[in-house]
């Protein structure tokens, strides 16, 4: 994987689990509400896209 797209993949990998864990810690704290319900989906959202995006990027594609 060439640097740029490592970075990216990092980018995306960690903006996904600092939104997994802002949403679901407040949601066990605090309790449900509607924005921590999309910041959890925002944060499988860009997992999701982060994982396609390394997999595509993968070097053992090249």
């Amino acid at each position: 994987m060439n640097p740029e797209a490592e970075r990216r993949c990092h980018l995306l990998i960690g903006s996904s689990l600092v939104l997994l864990t802002i949403g679901i810690g407040y949601d066990f704290l605090v309790g449900t509400k509607l924005a921590d319900f999309l910041v959890i989906i925002a944060g499988l959202f860009i997992g999701w896209v982060a994982f396609l995006y390394c997999l595509g990027n993968a070097a053992f594609w090249q």
